[in-house]
C-alpha cells in the first residue's frame, strides 16, 4: 500500500475520529441535559480544527503539493466543501436567513454548529474508507469482503436505529428484533418492514434508512469508485480484473473512467428523479417535508427499495400520473444495472441530434466508441421488455372484473403499469396486495423471482439467466450443439453459470418456504411463499403478514434477503478469481435425462 503523506500523528487523529463519533452520538442519538450541548459543541468545533490543521499539515510536509492533494483528494475536498459553507453563512446575512427559515434550525448559531457536526461526518466517512482500503490492499478474495462489509453495515444499522431519538413513538420504541429487520430490508434494498417507516421512525432513523438503503444499493459501486480513484496502483492485479469485468470496463486503464461515469450518471438521475417529485408535490406543502420526500422516494426508487413515508405506500398516488411516471422512470433504470445504463450512454451519442456540439459527448465517444449495443445489453432490453409487457396485460386482464372494477380506463392502466414495473423489483405498491387475485399473485411471483438485469439494485434470478436458459431450451429443442444470440455462440461456462443460479435460487426459496411453514403454521401457505420470494428477490412486496411472523420466521427473510443481495454479487466478484490448472480430463459417459 502506497504511503500517503500525514499531518498530525495518525494514532492522535484515530482518536479525534472515535471523538468526533461519540460525540455525533451523544448529541443526536440520546436525549440530554441541556447543560451538556454547550459542552459537546466546543469539542465539535475544536476536532474540527484538528481536521483543519491536520490538512494543513499535510500540505507543509509535502514535497510537491499537488501529488498530495491527488492522494487525499477526498479529505481536502471535505474540508473545502466545509469552508465554502462558513464563509457562506458569514458573508451573506440574507442567504443565512432564508436557510434557517428552510431547514427550520433555530438560530444562525445553531446552523453552522449544524455545518461543523456535517464535517465531522465526512471526515469519519473517509476514516472508514481508508481503512477498507487497508483491508483491499491485504489480498482478501474481494467476494469475502464485500460479504463482511455488508454484515458490518447492516449491524452499524441496527445500532442507530436502536438510538432512543431515532424513535418516532416514545411510547413504543424500537426493539432489537424491529432494528435489526428494517436494517437488513434496507441494506439489501429490499423493502419489507415490520414498523412503518414514516411513523415509527423520527426524522433521524428515516435518514438513518435512507443512508442504508443508499449504501445498499449502490454501495458495490462506491466501493469500486474508490478503488478506482484512490488505490488502483496498490491492489493485486486479480482484485483489479474482478472489478474491470463488474463495471464492464474494457480495460485496466478505462476502469477508473468507467466507474466515475457510472457514479456521476446514479447521482445525476437520482438528482432529477427527486427534482421531478419535488416539483410535482402540492406545493401548499412545507418546503423541507417536500424535500426530504421528493430525496427519500427518489432514492428509494432508483436503488430499487421500496421503502416509502406512508403505511400504504404509494397508493395515495395511484392515479397520479406525472408522479408514478418519475417512480416508474426510475425504478426501470435502477433495475437496468450500471452495465446497461454504461452502454447506452456509451453509444456514440455525438451523433445524436443536439448533441453534436457538446465538446464532452465529441471527447468521450473518441475513447470509448461503440457502434452497436454488446449482446449481454441486448438480450437485458429484450427481456426486460417482455416482462414489462406480461406484466402489465396479465395484471390488467385478472384484475379487471376485481380490484380494478369500477375504475376508469385511465385509472386501471395506471395501475397495472405501475404494478408491473415494481413487481420485478422495487416494492412499491398502488392497491392492497392482500386483495389481490391468487392467479395474480402467481404471476407477481414469476416476475418477482426473474427479478432485474445483472449487477442492478435489484435481486432474482436476473434477466440475462432467464434469457440463457430460454435460448438454452430453443438450442435443445433444435437439436444444436451451442447456444447461439445475435450471430453469437455463448460459452459453456455462461450456460453453467445460469443453470447454477437457478437451481440455487429455487433450492433456497424452498429451504426458505420449509422454514417459514415451520415457524409459522397457522399463516396460509400461499402468502409464505410470496413473503420468502419477495424477501430473496430483495422486491420487498407483502401481503401484509411481514409484523406478525414470529421471531424464527422474520430471522429467515433476514437471511433470504441478505442472500438475495449480497450472492449475486459475490458470485460475480468470484467469476473471474484465478482457478487451478486442472491437467487431466475424464472420459465422457452418456447419461438418460427427462
Amino acid at each position: 500500500m502506497d504511503e500517503l503523506p500525514t499531518g498530525l500523528p495518525a494514532r492522535w487523529m484515530a482518536g479525534v475520529g472515535v471523538a468526533s463519533f461519540i460525540a455525533l452520538l451523544l448529541e443526536h442519538g440520546y436525549v440530554l441535559r441541556t447543560t451538556w450541548v454547550p459542552a459537546l459543541h466546543g469539542l465539535g468545533i475544536v476536532l474540527a480544527l484538528h481536521y483543519g490543521v491536520d490538512r494543513i499539515g499535510m500540505l507543509w510536509r509535502a514535497r510537491h503539493w499537488r501529488t498530495t492533494l491527488r492522494a487525499r483528494f477526498y479529505e481536502f475536498a471535505v474540508l473545502v466543501a466545509f469552508g465554502g459553507m462558513m464563509m457562506g453563512l458569514f458573508l451573506w446575512p440574507e442567504f443565512t436567513g432564508g436557510v434557517v427559515r428552510f431547514l427550520h434550525a433555530s438560530t444562525a448559531e445553531a446552523l453552522m454548529m449544524d455545518v461543523v457536526q456535517v464535517f465531522l461526518l465526512g471526515n469519519l466517512l473517509i476514516h472508514l474508507l481508508r481503512i477498507q482500503q487497508h483491508i483491499l490492499a491485504q489480498g482478501y478474495r474481494p467476494e469475502l469482503i464485500l460479504t463482511g462489509s455488508f454484515a458490518m453495515i447492516i449491524v452499524g444499522g441496527t445500532l442507530l436505529l436502536l438510538l432512543p431519538r431515532a424513535s418516532g413513538d416514545p411510547e413504543r420504541p424500537i426493539t432489537v428484533m424491529e432494528a435489526f429487520f428494517t436494517s437488513t430490508s434496507a441494506c439489501c434494498v429490499t423493502g419489507l418492514i415490520v414498523r412503518d417507516t414514516g411513523t415509527a421512525f423520527s426524522p433521524l432513523g428515516q435518514a438513518v434508512i435512507l443512508t442504508l438503503l443508499q449504501v445498499g444499493g449502490l454501495g458495490i459501486m462506491a466501493f469500486v469508485a474508490f478503488l478506482a480513484v484512490t488505490s488502483a496502483k496498490s491492489l493485486p492485479v486479480g482484485h483489479l480484473m474482478a472489478f474491470k469485468h463488474l463495471v464492464n470496463a474494457r480495460s485496466l486503464a478505462g476502469l477508473r473512467r468507467q466507474v466515475l461515469l457510472i457514479v456521476g450518471g446514479t447521482l445525476l438521475i437520482e438528482g432529477l428523479g427527486a427534482a421531478c417529485l419535488f416539483l410535482l408535490l402540492p406545493p401548499e406543502t412545507d418546503g423541507l417535508r417536500r424535500l426530504f420526500w421528493s430525496v427519500f422516494h427518489a432514492a428509494s426508487a432508483f436503488c430499487n427499495a421500496g421503502f416509502a413515508l406512508a403505511a400504504d405506500s404509494l397508493t395515495g398516488w395511484q392515479t397520479n400520473g406525472p408522479i408514478l411516471l418519475v417512480v416508474m422512470a426510475l425504478i426501470v433504470l435502477g433495475s437496468f444495472g450500471f452495465l446497461v445504463i454504461a452502454d447506452l450512454i456509451s453509444l456514440r451519442a455525438s451523433r445524436w441530434p443536439g448533441l453534436r456540439g457538446i465538446p464532452w459527448c465529441r471527447r468521450y465517444n473518441q475513447r470509448t466508441p461503440i457502434r452497436r449495443l454488446p449482446v449481454q445489453t441486448r438480450l437485458s432490453l429484450i427481456v426486460t421488455g417482455v416482462l414489462l409487457l406480461a406484466g402489465f396485460l396479465g395484471f390488467w386482464m385478472i384484475e379487471a372484473g376485481h380490484i380494478l372494477n369500477n375504475r376508469d380506463f385511465i385509472a386501471q392502466g395506471w395501475i397495472a403499469m405501475f404494478q408491473s414495473v415494481t413487481t420485478r423489483t422495487a416494492g412499491f405498491n398502488t392497491v392492497p396486495l392482500d386483495q389481490l387475485q391468487p392467479a395474480t399473485l402467481i404471476l407477481m411471483m414469476a416476475l418477482m423471482v426473474v427479478g432485474a438485469c445483472p449487477v442492478s439494485t435489484g435481486g432474482g434470478v436476473k434477466t440475462v439467466t432467464l434469457g440463457v436458459l430460454a435460448l438454452t431450451l430453443r438450442a435443445l429443442a433444435r437439436g444444436r450443439p451451442r447456444v447461439e444470440i445475435f450471430g453469437r455462440s455463448l460459452p459453456q461456462a455462461v450456460v453453467h453459470a445460469a443453470l447454477s443460479v437457478f437451481i440455487l435460487y429455487v433450492a433456497t426459496a424452498a429451504l426458505g418456504v420449509f422454514g417459514l411453514a415451520w415457524c409459522d403454521p397457522e399463516t396460509p401457505l400461499r402468502d409464505l411463499a410470496f413473503e420468502l420470494i419477495s424477501a430473496l428477490s430483495t422486491v420487498g412486496l407483502s401481503t401484509g403478514i411481514t409484523a406478525g411472523l414470529s421471531t424464527g420466521g422474520k430471522l429467515i427473510l433476514c437471511a433470504a434477503m441478505f442472500v438475495g443481495r449480497v450472492g449475486p454479487l459475490s458470485l460475480v466478484l468470484s467469476m473471474f478469481q484465478s482457478a487451478p490448472l486442472t491437467l487431466h480430463e475424464y472420459p465422457e459417459e452418456e447419461l438418460l435425462v427427462g
